[in-house]
């Protein structure tokens, strides 16, 4: 069969070994080897990154990458401009209980292990992805482990709002979320 050309004279070169290698293995996804996983886990955080910034742009938020070299993934601009940090960090596997547990590491180019633990200043807003449950979880509580609990996935996916409004509340900045009243008693705990 002849090959379509994309512009007149010149034919798309074959796809290199190593994309072809990743979208073999990925294709099993999350049923692949600890080897392949980390293999790829540049692609899957990339994944874990776009699943929060499509999150972020369906609630109407804005928010962009960081550079590569940066302690945080994206950049969440509040209304006034006020940008917030966020660390994005994805889970492949769960526990025998359904749960998936982060540990605040950050990633080292050479293994999983990582370069050590992240330090409180490095990013405001802690974004957990559950990868294969296409689940994320907003927190702004600065703890080196987090949990996503298995009976939590249906809301997280139902209403990711919730999360991330709470951690604003937690960082000050209530007049962010949508529909609250300016000033520290928009909602009334005693109604």
């Amino acid at each position: 069969m002849p090959q379509q050309l994309f512009l007149p004279g010149i034919i798309m070169p074959t796809r290199p070994a190593e994309p072809r290698d990743a979208r073999n293995a990925l294709a099993a996804y999350p049923d692949m080897s600890t080897e392949d996983l980390c293999r790829h886990a540049k692609i899957l955080g990339h994944s874990a990154e776009l699943v929060v910034a499509s999150i972020l742009m369906r609630l109407g938020e804005r928010d962009y990458p960081a550079l590569e070299y940066e302690r945080h993934d994206r950049v969440l601009f509040l209304p006034g401009d006020t940008p917030l940090r966020i660390q994005v960090k994805t889970r492949h596997t769960r526990t025998p209980t359904g749960d998936y547990v982060y540990n605040l590491r950050q990633r080292s180019e050479r293994g999983a292990t990582g370069r050590g633990p992240y330090s409180a200043e490095d990013f405001d807003i802690l974004a957990m992805v559950a990868l294969p449950e296409m689940a994320v979880r907003f927190t702004a509580d600065w703890q080196t482990r987090h949990t996503i609990y298995a009976s939590e996935f249906s809301e997280l996916r139902r209403n990711p709002r919730a999360s991330l409004d709470a951690a604003l509340m937690r960082l000050g900045h209530a007049n962010a979320i949508p529909g609250a009243v300016d000033g520290p008693d928009w909602l009334d705990l005693a109604a």
